[in-house]
C-alpha cells in the first residue's frame, strides 16, 4: 500500500515539473510570445505635414514624393474644393517651383499622370504658376499665398514684372511670411541694379531662414554679349 501511494504522488508530482522545465526552457531559447504592436501606416494628413516640413527644409524632392505618395494625381486638384488636397496643391507646386522645374512626377518616381506626358522645367514652372493662382483666388488677400505667388512668377521672364510688384508691396508692409518671397525679392532687385534694396531683402531673409543657401545673394543677370561682324575683304 506504501509503495502505491509512493508512486501515486510521483505521477502527480511530474506534470507540474514538466511544465516548469518546458517553461524554462522555452525562455532560455527565446521562445517566448510578444505581441509588438504592428506599425501604423501614416494618415494623409501627416504625410502632407511631413511634406509641408521638407518643403521649408529645403527638401523639394522628398516633399513632391510624400504629396504624390497621398494625392498621385495632385495636378488634378480643383483648389478650395478640399482643405488637405489644397495644402498638397501648394507644396507640390512649390517643390517644382523651388527646384526651378526639376520636380516632376516622374524624377520622383512616379512616372508621368498621362502616357506620353513630359513636364519640361519651363512648362513645369507655368503650371505651377497657375495652380498657385487659383489658391490665391480662392484665399484673397491672404499674405501667405501672395508670397507664394510672386515666389514662383519670380521664375517665368514674362512673370518678373507682377512678381515685384507683388513682393514689393508686401515687404513694404511687413507682410511677407516666407525667406523664400524675401529671396526672389533680392534677386529681382539685383536684376534692376537696386544694390541696396536686394541687400535688405536678402537681410530680412537671413532673419527669417533656418535653412542654408535660401539667402545666398543672386548675382546680376549679365547683359547680352554684342555680336561684332566682320566685314569680308574684297
Amino acid at each position: 500500500m506504501k509503495i502505491a501511494k509512493l508512486v501515486a504522488v510521483a505521477l502527480a508530482i511530474v506534470p507540474s515539473v514538466l511544465a516548469v522545465s518546458y517553461a524554462t526552457d522555452a525562455s532560455a531559447c527565446g521562445m517566448s510570445i510578444r505581441m509588438d504592436p504592428t506599425p501604423q501606416k501614416p494618415t494623409p494628413v501627416q504625410e502632407i505635414a511631413r511634406a509641408e516640413k521638407a518643403l521649408e527644409g529645403g527638401q523639394n524632392m522628398v516633399a513632391a514624393k510624400a504629396v504624390l505618395g497621398t494625392f498621385p494625381r495632385v495636378r488634378a486638384v480643383t483648389a478650395g474644393a478640399n482643405p488637405l488636397e489644397t495644402r498638397a496643391l501648394r507644396v507640390f507646386a512649390l517643390a517644382v517651383v523651388r527646384s526651378n522645374g526639376a520636380v516632376n512626377e516622374k524624377t520622383a518616381g512616379f512616372g508621368s499622370q498621362a502616357k506620353g506626358v513630359e513636364w519640361t522645367p519651363s512648362a513645369n514652372l507655368e503650371w505651377a504658376v497657375q495652380s498657385i493662382r487659383e489658391i490665391d483666388a480662392k484665399r484673397p488677400n491672404d499674405p501667405t499665398v501672395q508670397a507664394d505667388l510672386g515666389e514662383a512668377l519670380s521664375k517665368l521672364p514674362h512673370g518678373q514684372k507682377e512678381a515685384l510688384d507683388i513682393l514689393q508691396k508686401l515687404a513694404d508692409k511687413d507682410l511677407m511670411g516666407s525667406p523664400h518671397a524675401y529671396a526672389a525679392l533680392a534677386k529681382l532687385r539685383t536684376d534692376k541694379g537696386d544694390a541696396a534694396g536686394a541687400q535688405a531683402a536678402i537681410k530680412r531673409c537671413e532673419e527669417m531662414s533656418k535653412t542654408p543657401g535660401v539667402c545666398k545673394p543672386a548675382s546680376p543677370a549679365k547683359p547680352a554679349r554684342p555680336v561684332v561682324t566682320v566685314a569680308a575683304k574684297v
